[in-house]
């Protein structure tokens, strides 16, 4: 068996659902970060209090949470159209897939688990890992959305809620170990990954 390499063409539309997908999950998750820190609605509705106490005009601590979450609520609007478009890339990778099926028995489960390289064995089976994972934050998050047409029991969304914010920090784990990967495969084994995932790379 020939030895599974990173590099290898990579045509237009893998290239534009790649770029498109990082800048997607980046984009979740920087809504997320800005709302547990900057647009926190307890930090802000503490600071909406105090500041319009000082200025001889007390506000209900109530009325000051409505402020901040009135402020903070384009942001998860924002969330969930990045969820809409993440879900919409993802059936579109699924189809993609289906349409390549028995193209690229390289790398093959089978042909994964063959291979000597730990490096290319741990990415492409997180890589598999990471769509289960997406799979299962588009459609917690779309039933999250939909919460008050489905009419199920609250606890029933809570647990899904759970899931979904823990889900999360799968996709902060795979951030950092794509980035660190790239960097470890662009220095040591095959220069050139990047540009290859940009300009398509070599046909063979």
């Amino acid at each position: 068996m020939s030895q599974i390499k990173f590099k290898k063409y990579q045509p237009l539309v893998i290239r534009l659902w790649h770029w498109a997908d990082a800048f997607l999950i980046l984009g979740l998750l920087l809504t997320v970060l800005l709302r547990k820190t900057l647009l926190s609605w307890r930090t802000n509705s503490k600071l909406i209090e105090g500041m319009m106490q000082e200025n001889g005009t007390p506000v209900t601590f109530e009325f000051a949470r409505k402020v901040a979450v009135t402020i903070r609520d384009p942001l998860w609007d924002w969330h969930i159209y990045f969820g809409y478009a993440l879900g919409a890339f993802f059936l579109l990778r699924l189809v993609a897939a289906f349409l390549n099926r028995g193209k690229d028995q390289e790398r093959s489960l089978r042909n994964l688990f063959k291979t000597r390289n730990l490096h290319v064995f741990g990415a492409y089976l997180l890589y598999r890992v990471f769509y289960v994972m997406t799979a299962l934050m588009v459609i917690s998050g779309l039933i999250l959305v939909f919460k008050e047409q489905l009419g199920w029991e609250k606890s029933t969304f809570s647990s899904i809620k759970e899931v979904h914010e823990l889900s999360m920090w799968f996709f902060v784990g795979f951030v950092a170990l794509h980035i660190g990967g790239v960097v470890v495969t662009e220095l040591r084994d095959e220069p050139g990954l990047v540009s290859d995932m940009i300009n398509g790379g070599e046909k063979k």
